[in-house]
């Protein structure tokens, strides 16, 4: 243990002062914890081009980095970025090679895009859009049979990527009475919110038991188009798939083919490929097709827990002891 504190110490220091690169709206924010860390010298920038400008100087960086500004920032030694997804910036060069740390909003965001995969799951199940079309019609809706009324209780649900928002949806479908199998490169125990788990190369094995089919993946090379025809061809008929993660994790062409011969039962979206979804694509009139545009992330509480994370970060990074959500680059996640 004293040999790792000891190397994290001479990576990110402790007696010197820790220069730090923040948007100016995060000012009241971190007030406090500059004063409890004295040792943190902060700086404030009102936009990208500002932040190139200051960068220079800085040995943390919040907010959105690129290639230029990794190469103008030559003293940067972490930077964290809003969201979970990093496929954006995990191929930079100085964030790839590990000389610079990156975190980001991964595990803060279960929740709220948990709640997000259950609503488009239950806008399937329960008929809610036919239902919303003949309000704004100002009609007493009566279902036409065309999309059945589902009750979860008893189905099963497979989640794919069982981490910190996957195992957010998966307590949410033991709430409804469901079973959950998880698929993760990790091993998982059995436990009360999980009732099975294989492996990446047992998905299609695994598949033609759920009823639910849920992507919390990140977007990685591995996981590019995981869900293509062979993997809705081994599902059960009338399955539901539902994408809260990466449009690029499904292929979009052989889930079209899929909805359109009634292999699945519907299709839930959060997220698409191409993103944003162009005027006209087909996927906009599919009658058992719910999508909203990439907002699952939203949240009423959303910002209090990416502070609280930045905060507690700030003061890992002033005292040299390991910052939380650390991306590994090469997993991508």
């Amino acid at each position: 243990m004293k040999k790792a504190a000891l190397a994290f110490a001479c990576l990110f220091g402790t007696a010197s002062a820790q220069s730090v690169l923040l948007p100016e709206s995060m000012k009241d924010e971190v007030a406090e914890v500059a004063k409890e860390n004295p040792s943190l010298k902060l700086e404030f920038y009102s936009g990208f081009r500002d932040a190139k400008e200051k960068i220079a100087t800085a040995e943390a960086y919040i907010g959105s980095p690129d290639e230029g500004l990794l190469d103008a920032g030559t003293k940067l030694r972490w930077v964290h970025v809003h969201g979970a997804g990093v496929e954006r910036y995990s191929g930079l060069e100085r964030i790839k090679n590990g000389s610079v740390t990156l975190t980001n909003f991964k595990i803060q965001q279960g929740p709220e895009i948990a709640d997000h995969a259950f609503a488009l799951l239950l806008s399937l199940t329960r008929n809610m859009a036919a239902f919303h079309r003949a309000q704004e019609q100002g009609a007493w809706g009566q279902n036409d049979g065309r999309l059945p009324m589902i009750e979860l209780r008893g189905r099963t649900l497979m989640v794919i990527g069982y981490g910190g928002i996957g195992t957010q949806v998966a307590e949410r479908a033991k709430a409804f009475g469901m079973k959950v199998i998880a698929i993760d490169p990790k091993d998982l125990p059995i436990s009360q919110t999980l009732d099975k788990s294989g492996k990446p190369d047992e998905l299609d094995e695994l598949l033609p038991e759920a009823d639910v089919v849920v992507s919390c993946v990140p977007h990685t090379p591995q996981t590019e188009k995981m869900l293509s025809t062979a993997q809705f061809a081994a599902m059960k008929k009338g399955a539901y798939v539902i994408n809260v993660s990466r449009g690029k994790i499904i292929d979009t062409d052989a889930l079209m083919k899929a909805l359109q011969e009634k292999k699945l039962g519907g299709a839930g979206l959060d997220v698409t490929d191409p993103e944003p979804l162009p005027q006209g694509h087909p996927l906009w009139k599919m009658q058992n097709v719910v999508i909203t545009p990439h907002l699952a992330w939203a949240s009423d509480q959303r910002d209090d827990r990416q502070d609280d994370l930045i905060l507690t970060n700030l003061s890992r990074f002033a005292r040299g002891v390991a910052l939380k959500n650390r991306v590994d680059p090469a997993k991508g996640y």
